[in-house]
């Protein structure tokens, strides 16, 4: 399964059209297009989820940069994203000194 994220799209762009483009490379799972909350309306950005990441890659190499609408579309793999654990074997998000007062452990920074 392969997890496409695609950006620049017109806002008044359908998922049937998103189908159409990828499908042809592959088998299409699903497809969201990201909406405005208030108003319901796409962003111009979204996902599509593959079968394969051979169609995957093939939709990437075949329509990132492609001009649809006039506007130009990235076409990549979304980023996976891992919960934040701690690391070691405390589970809560403060530990112990030798008993000294309970210090909050930071998160690592983003680079």
């Amino acid at each position: 399964m392969a997890k496409l994220f695609i950006v620049g799209f017109s806002k008044d762009f359908q998922q049937i059209a998103l189908i159409e483009l990828f499908s042809i490379h592959g088998t299409v799972n699903t497809v969201t297009l990201v909406t405005d909350k208030d108003t319901g309306l796409p962003k111009g950005y979204g996902f599509v989820t593959m079968d394969h990441e051979a169609g995957a890659h093939r939709a990437i190499q075949t329509l990132n940069g492609t001009i649809i609408g006039g506007r130009t579309i990235s076409v990549r793999f979304a980023e996976v994203k891992v919960p934040f654990r701690l690391s070691g074997t405390q589970s809560s998000d403060t530990h112990r000194d030798n008993g000294k007062q309970a210090t909050k452990l930071k998160r690592p920074r983003r680079s």
